[in-house]
């Protein structure tokens, strides 16, 4: 297809690659990876038995079916990395979703995640690994191939033929192996064909949707920094009214926020913010990550960022700490009757649920994609709930959608990929949760005094 070429060098160079992985996500360091290039390197058409000259209606076989063998070199490949860019790639040459899905993917400022399709693992394969600073420093050829660079290591001939041969034996075996699954009658392979009709074609429908959702959010924002408000109804459309099982907790969060005393936010917990500073500036996540790298104890005023939109305007946490070696939390003596009215509100909420040992507490937070640190103590999942006058804040878990506001939910923070649509105005949330090392400790019982 023409449009291989030109969507394949729009993915070379250093690029956050987190959707083409499970695992990684954009604030993780490893996601910043390298690609230098993607080229054909053969065409094999293996020797086997074939189609009756005389027999027209014949499945074509083996012999004349071509295997096409695609090559990728980076400078480490993340899990499922090679799978998932060539699994774009043929999304993309069949038609089934826009070109401009590699803008979308790649858009660090989008937060959504938006993960590539995983081609089969059939075919895939390590086809060799360079080490040009060790020759350089050995004056030697440590990976076999024909240059008089230097006159020593694997640049035999003889060497070099028989490493040839041998790769050549691989790439028939896996080309081999699409076999495994036969030969449908209109003579594609059947495993081309559950690929097609299991990954890719569920794939791009839902694609196609955060693409479409992604075109309105770039087309929104050079007069909107995060949010596309058209998208949303208006904020006066919000019921003002809130439940008696809130007003007490809601009261001393404003309170909190009013007396200018928010505590600020790691640069550590920032880099899974979206945040927006009063000049109208946001900083890239390589520069945040390296910010938090070099000083961890940095903090970012919680007085910093734009208000609403997703402004991020601090998150910090009440409670217990894990080890005698930990400070307790600031906030646990600055706001004594926050602490003591969330947790009353979890027991409340959930009066079958352990009672937790922690709370994060946020306040006009937009969250990235992540996972929680550590791990859960005896409880398995995390319990969240919104508070506020907003429009928009869903959280989404691993994809799906869940409205939080005055609605408690429940899901595994230490395992589920969870994040924060964007939103317009006054938006609180708490997150209870027991971190391991807490093991037996209840909030609601801890005795908070007085600040001094």
């Amino acid at each position: 297809s023409d449009s291989m070429p030109s969507s394949s060098k729009r993915l070379l160079k250093r690029k956050r690659f987190h959707n083409f992985c499970p695992h990684i996500l954009a604030h993780d360091f490893l996601s910043y990876r390298r690609l230098d290039r993607i080229f054909h390197r053969a065409t094999i058409r293996l020797e086997g038995p074939s189609s009756s000259d005389d027999d027209s209606s014949a499945v074509p076989t083996i012999k004349n079916r071509p295997f096409v063998v695609f090559s990728l070199t980076g400078d480490l490949f993340l899990q499922e990395q090679a799978v998932r860019i060539i699994g774009l790639l043929i999304a993309i040459c069949r038609g089934v979703i826009d070109d401009d899905i590699i803008d979308c993917i790649f858009d660090e400022e989008f937060t959504t995640l938006v993960p590539a399709p995983p081609a089969p693992c059939i075919g895939l394969l390590s086809g060799e690994a360079t080490y040009m600073t060790w020759e350089g420093r050995m004056k030697a050829i440590l990976n076999a191939r024909r240059t008089d660079r230097y006159s020593k290591g694997w640049n035999d001939e003889e060497v070099v033929r028989a490493v040839e041969e041998w790769e050549s034996t691989v790439l028939n075996d896996v080309a081999s192996s699409w076999y495994c699954d036969g030969v449908a009658v209109d003579g594609r392979l059947n495993s081309e064909n559950q690929w097609l009709e299991n990954v890719l074609y569920p794939w791009a429908k839902e694609t196609r949707v955060l693409l479409a959702d992604y075109r309105r959010w770039k087309a929104s924002k050079d007069t909107i920094t995060t949010l596309d408000t058209s998208l949303l109804p208006s904020i006066e459309s919000i019921d003002h009214v809130v439940s008696p099982l809130f007003e007490k907790v809601l009261y001393h969060l404003r309170q909190a926020d009013e007396g200018g005393l928010w505590p600020s936010t790691s640069d550590g917990r920032q880099q899974v913010m979206l945040s927006t500073s009063n000049d109208g500036s946001q900083a890239a996540l390589s520069v945040s990550h390296m910010a938090a790298k070099k000083n961890k104890e940095s903090r970012s005023s919680a007085y910093s960022f734009k208000e609403g939109s997703g402004g991020a305007s601090g998150s910090f946490s009440v409670g217990a700490m894990p080890g005698k070696q930990c400070s307790q939390p600031k906030g646990n003596s600055l706001f004594p009757e926050l602490v003591k009215a969330a947790f009353e509100l979890e027991v409340a909420l959930c009066p079958d649920r352990e009672p937790s040992s922690t709370i994060a507490i946020n306040r006009n937070a937009q969250f990235r994609p992540h996972t929680d640190n550590g791990a859960g103590a005896g409880q398995s999942t995390s319990l969240i709930v919104g508070l506020g006058n907003y429009m928009g804040g869903d959280l989404v878990v691993e994809g799906a959608k869940k409205d939080i506001r005055y609605k408690a939910i429940e899901f595994d923070g230490w395992k589920e990929r969870h994040w924060t649509l964007p939103f317009q105005g006054e938006r609180y949330s708490l997150v209870w949760f027991t971190p391991k090392g807490c093991e037996g400790v209840r909030g609601i019982d801890l005795n908070i005094g007085t600040a001094a």
